[in-house]
C-alpha cells in the first residue's frame, strides 16, 4: 500500500500536525483535546466507511477533531488522493459545521511566512509548502511516495520546484529527486539502448516509433543538458509506452520515461537562450549592472541580484530578441 501520511500513519511524533496548525488559533483550539495516539486501538475497529479513503482506511472523519485532522493532513501532505476522498472529506467538514474552523487552511502557510515567499510543489493544488528545509524535505518524501500516481508533465514539474526550493534553502535531494526534476545531464547512450528495448518489446506502429526514435539519438551527443525538450522527449516515450503496455514493468525491468531521459547524477547547467547561444544562467547573473543598464533594461539587473535562477530564466525569456542579439555579440557568440 502506498504510504499515506494521517493522524494514525506516517506521524508518530505528529510533528507534521503540529507545523500545520500552528498559525491558525482556531484549529488549535479543536485538536486541543484530541488523543490521537490513545485512540489507535479503537480506530483500527472503524468500519471502512468511517474513513474518507475507505479502500486504504485512511482519514478518519468519525469525529470532528479527526475530520479537522484528516483535511489538515490531505492539504498539507498527500499529493495524490482520488477525487472520492475529498468529496467524502467535504461532507464530513458539512455534517460536523466546521466551515468556519477550516476556512483559512488554504492561508496557513501565508500567515506563518511573508507572501511573497509561499512557494509549493504543487503551486496549482497549493499543495506541499515549502517555506524552510524542513519542509522542502518533507515534500520530496511526499513525492517520491505518490509520484508514481502524477501525471509525467506534473510530476516533473513538482520536482522541479522541490529542486528551485532546495536551492534556495541549501537542502540536499536525493539523486532519484534530482533526475525526476530533470535537473540532471542525459546520457544518450543509456536513452538508446532502453529505446532499442522497448522497440523489442512492443510490435507494429508503435514499435517502429521507438526505433525512429532511437535511430534519431544516436546522433545526437554523448552528454545532453537540454531540460525541455528532454522532458518533452519523455512524454513521447510515456505516450508509446501506454500503447505498447510497458508500464507494468516501470521499476522493475523498464526505467520509466523520465528516468530512462534524466539518467545521469551530474547536474545539468542551467542555461537562457541567447539568440540561439545556450549560455549559463550565472553567466547572465554575473554580469555587470551596466550592461543590462546599456541594452535598456536595468530591472533584469534586480532579478540577477536575487540570486533565483528559476525567476532570472522566466524574466528573460521575455527579453526581446533584439536585445538578446546584441547581448549575444557582447558575450562573443
Amino acid at each position: 500500500m502506498k504510504k499515506i501520511v494521517d493522524q494514525y500513519n506516517g506521524d508518530p511524533t505528529f510533528s507534521y500536525l503540529h507545523d500545520a496548525v500552528a498559525s491558525n488559533e482556531e484549529v488549535r483550539e479543536v485538536l486541543k483535546t484530541a488523543s490521537f495516539e490513545e485512540k489507535k486501538a479503537e480506530v483500527a475497529r472503524l468500519p471502512a466507511h468511517a474513513f474518507a479513503w475507505e479502500d486504504e482506511r485512511r482519514f478518519p472523519v468519525h469525529t470532528p477533531e479527526d475530520t479537522v485532522a484528516s483535511v489538515l493532513y490531505r492539504e498539507k501532505l498527500n499529493s495524490y488522493v482520488p477525487r472520492q476522498v475529498d468529496d467524502k472529506l467535504a461532507k464530513a467538514v458539512d455534517m460536523f459545521s466546521l466551515h468556519n474552523v477550516l476556512v483559512t487552511l488554504q492561508k496557513t502557510a501565508a500567515v506563518a511566512q511573508p507572501a511573497t515567499n509561499l512557494s509549493y510543489a504543487l503551486p496549482l493544488e497549493q499543495r506541499l509548502p515549502m517555506h524552510n528545509a524542513v519542509t522542502v524535505k518533507m515534500a520530496e518524501r511526499v513525492l517520491l511516495s505518490d509520484y508514481k500516481y502524477l501525471p509525467l508533465l506534473k510530476r516533473a514539474e513538482a520536482f522541479s520546484n522541490v529542486y528551485q526550493a532546495a536551492k534556495k534553502h541549501d537542502v540536499e535531494l536525493k539523486p532519484i529527486s534530482m533526475k525526476l526534476a530533470g535537473a540532471t545531464e542525459c546520457d544518450t547512450t543509456f536513452v538508446t539502448d532502453w529505446l532499442d528495448a522497448r522497440t523489442a518489446a512492443s510490435v507494429g506502429a508503435v514499435s517502429e516509433s521507438f526505433d525512429k526514435l532511437a535511430t534519431a539519438f544516436r546522433g545526437k551527443p554523448g552528454l545532453i543538458d537540454d531540460r525541455d525538450s528532454l522532458v518533452k522527449l519523455a512524454a513521447t516515450i510515456q505516450a508509446l509506452d501506454e500503447k505498447a503496455g510497458l508500464e507494468k514493468y516501470y521499476d522493475n525491468k523498464l526505467p520509466d520515461p523520465l528516468l530512462t531521459v534524466f539518467n545521469t547524477d551530474k547536474v545539468a547547467t542551467e542555461t537562457c537562450d541567447v539568440a540561439g547561444l545556450a549560455v549559463p544562467c550565472d553567466q547572465l547573473m554575473s554580469l555587470d549592472p551596466q550592461v543590462w543598464d546599456q541594452v535598456g533594461m536595468p530591472e533584469i539587473a534586480e532579478v540577477a541580484q536575487s540570486g533565483d535562477v528559476a525567476v532570472f530564466k522566466q524574466v528573460f525569456d521575455t527579453v526581446p530578441m533584439d536585445i538578446k542579439v546584441v547581448l549575444k555579440a557582447q558575450l562573443g557568440g
